[in-house]
């Protein structure tokens, strides 16, 4: 880790988890604001600098993201005595349990001594603000990315699964028709073998009636020839 990277890194408090905001009270309950945040807008400025959207802002502060934009920070900073070097003065004079008003302007007065003024740390602080600004809009891109490949395109492969089993639906159901008709079918030619049997047996039945009445009336014949011709 660079010296530069310390000092930017040790000009913020960060806490896992927890959004550093001050106390009016006692500045040693809570990190202090940016004079950025402080300060109202002035009136040529956009109060929507960073458009991070607060309904989304229930996730905690993450060490890896904030070291990248520190990174950012780093790799952007001004020289000479700026913002940074302003913000690290009133971190230090935190420790000393200071009305916050008292922090900021003793802060000031050896920012001061070095040509610091009002309206340059405020020009510096939203310099910073605007490096944050172009990480947040990368970050967007990125995540605009991982949304589209991994999101959007399992949204994609999750309707080719509905349609996939919206037509294999349609097939089970045609395949059922089928197996309806079919069985419709092997049930009437069931009832007709069923029938053409019973029609078969008569047949037969009647052919050996008949035969058996004509046989026999025949042998008869013969048994009386035998008997009274002879």
């Amino acid at each position: 880790m660079t010296s530069i990277f310390k000092k930017i890194k040790s000009a913020f408090v960060i806490e896992d988890g927890h959004s550093a905001a001050p106390s009016s009270e006692k500045v040693d309950s809570e990190p202090a604001k940016t004079t950025a945040e402080k300060r109202p807008p002035l009136a040529n400025e956009s109060t929507s600098s960073v458009d991070i959207d607060p309904d989304s802002s229930d996730g905690e502060i993450n060490q890896k993201f904030t070291d990248i934009l520190l990174r950012a920070l780093e790799a952007n900073n001004q020289e000479g005595f700026d913002y940074i070097e302003f913000k690290r003065s009133l971190q230090n004079l935190l420790k000393m349990n200071m009305e916050e008003g008292t922090v900021y302007k003793s802060a000031y007065a050896t920012a001061q001594t070095l040509g610091a003024t009002p309206k340059g740390l405020i020009s510096s602080a939203q310099y910073y603000l605007t490096v944050l600004q172009k990480e947040e809009d990368k970050f967007k891109v990125a995540l605009g990315h991982q949304r589209a490949k991994q999101i959007e395109g399992g949204q994609e492969e999750i309707k080719r699964y509905e349609q996939a089993i919206e037509d294999k639906k349609k097939q089970i159901e045609k395949l059922q028709q089928e197996i309806d008709q079919h069985q419709s079918k092997l049930s009437e030619m069931k009832s007709e073998i069923e029938t053409s049997a019973q029609k078969i047996e008569s047949t037969r039945s009647d052919f050996v009636a008949s035969y058996a009445n004509l046989v026999n009336q025949i042998q008869h014949d013969i048994e009386n020839i035998g008997k009274y011709l002879n």
